[in-house]
């Protein structure tokens, strides 16, 4: 299943940096940086792990916040747009093809770690977040924007870049993940409950907020985990 997903990816890497690319010149890329500007102000540190930055957009604002920034994505032709990308906007960013499932990194690495649409495509959630929150400080903080597609039927209505076959495709991955059996965020919070995070809060108009869209809107909730400081 991993190697289809991060089949599916690379294939939509050229139409997913168009929609990013053309991101950069509307409103919604200052509100973002507000965002992550207020996070890091509150913020222990300014080491941040994006997990599935896709082409990189919310790696380079993380940048433009302050954050020192690791970025990875399971699919090598995301990792080189973003790579372009972040060049091209000369901002550093430490890009890497990476399974969210297994990270690559020691223990206790990040201040925080930031993701965003990425969790409902995970084949082992609780794997998933098991290995953020080992990669997490104590007192680190996991933000995760993600929303519940398990009973949503995606369409070509908004995503008319998409290659032939794309939406076939990610509807199948979908239906075929164990985490579209369950309701969210409850399955998230119960699973980040488990694994031992210290608090464990949800917001499910944040991304509205954030971009200042009325809440009756559809939006994606936000899960705000933080780890336990052990003494």
């Amino acid at each position: 299943m991993i190697e289809r997903i991060a089949t599916y990816w690379d294939g939509r890497s050229v139409s997913w940096r168009k929609e990013r690319d053309e991101a950069w010149s509307r409103p919604e890329t200052e509100q973002w940086l507000d965002f992550f500007k207020s996070v890091r102000h509150q913020a222990a540190g300014n080491s941040v792990l994006e997990v599935g930055t896709a082409t990189g957009y919310f790696a380079n604002i993380l940048t433009l916040a302050g954050f020192e920034v690791t970025a990875i994505d399971l699919s090598p032709q995301m990792i080189e747009a973003a790579t372009l990308v972040s060049e091209e906007l000369k901002l550093n960013v430490n890009y890497s093809v990476m399974d969210a499932q297994s990270l690559q990194f020691e223990d206790n690495t990040f201040d925080l770690l930031f993701t965003r649409l990425m969790t409902w495509t995970i084949p082992d959630l609780e794997k998933c977040y098991r290995e953020m929150h080992r990669v997490l400080k104590p007192g680190g903080k996991l933000i995760n924007l993600d929303a519940d597609f398990g009973k949503t039927v995606f369409s070509t209505d908004r995503h008319d870049e998409c290659p032939s076959g794309a939406i076939e495709e990610v509807n199948a991955i979908k239906s075929a993940l164990e985490i579209s059996q369950h309701e969210r965020p409850a399955k998230d919070i119960d699973i980040l409950q488990t694994i031992g995070f210290g608090s464990v809060e949800v917001d499910i108009h944040a991304q509205n907020r954030i971009l200042g869209l009325p809440l009756t809107t559809e939006g994606l909730f936000m899960l705000e985990a933080t780890k336990k400081i052990t003494i």
